[in-house]
């Protein structure tokens, strides 16, 4: 009778959770740049890659696109305790998981990528439930450091112009009267021939928007890479780019 018994329960047991069906649920991911706004269209995007931690299963992945926030929220103004700080404008990315159980989620980012020189990579983990949207702000991970965009200018006698258009890795400008000033960093080219540093170069900043430029003269030929950084010890932001050029005396 009992054997009866617990054959007759076990169908109904094992059609159940064999029956489980994945709930879809939604999770806006967006990036913001440390001191400044969200990271989005302007800068190329972000590129987000969505997986299980225990499995490394990609459950979705695709762009961070369009806005950069609104300035009087995100640098005015003095942000309150569970303020709202995006809209629908802001750039985010809308990840999509069927999933049927609580599971630990990898969330990674990777840009801009309008600026290869200026990619950086984050990430963090999160726990997400099943048809638990989380949206509105969403998930933000926060990325460090500048775009800087570096080129040179050979003259004669060895004479050599060092410039670089640099910005917020948002594309923020930095200009004189603005939000982000050029007193607050430091711009340097360092000089390299044969991998080995001959010499740095202060940049000063020429404006209008986030120009600055310096200049050195070379006594000996050949082969020169010129490591160009903007930096700001306050708040952690590096960025970095790289240029080659030839010196050719008579």
């Amino acid at each position: 009778m009992k054997k009866l018994l617990l054959s007759f329960l076990l169908p109904p047991l094992f059609l159940f959770s064999a029956t489980t069906i994945a709930e879809p649920t939604q999770v806006m991911v967006r990036a913001k740049a440390v001191d400044a706004k969200y990271i989005g269209t302007s800068v190329g995007g972000v590129r987000v890659v969505v997986e299980d931690t225990e499995t490394g299963e990609i459950l979705d992945e695709g762009w961070i696109n369009g806005d950069t926030g609104d300035t009087d929220t995100l640098i005015k103004n003095p942000i309150k305790r569970g303020q709202i700080l995006t809209d629908d404008k802001t750039a985010g990315f809308l990840a999509n998981v069927d999933i049927d159980a609580p599971r630990l989620l990898r969330f990674k980012l990777i840009g801009p990528y309008g600026y290869r020189q200026a990619l950086q990579e984050a990430s963090v983990t999160s726990w997400v439930i099943p048809g638990k949207h989380l949206l509105g702000d969403g998930i933000t991970l926060t990325m460090t450091g500048f775009v800087v965009d570096a080129w040179t200018q050979v003259l004669e006698g060895g004479k050599v112009e060092f410039y670089t258009k640099a910005s917020l890795l948002c594309g923020c400008p930095i200009t004189k009267d603005g939000h982000w000033k050029p007193d607050n960093y430091e711009a340097k080219a360092i000089l390299m021939q044969n991998e080995e540093k001959v010499g740095e170069i202060p940049l000063q900043f020429t404006g209008p928007m986030g120009m600055f430029s310096g200049k050195t003269t070379l006594s000996e030929s050949g082969h020169y890479k010129a490591i160009v950084y903007l930096v700001d010890q306050t708040t952690g932001n590096v960025g970095v780019d790289r240029t080659m050029f030839e010196i050719a005396l008579d």
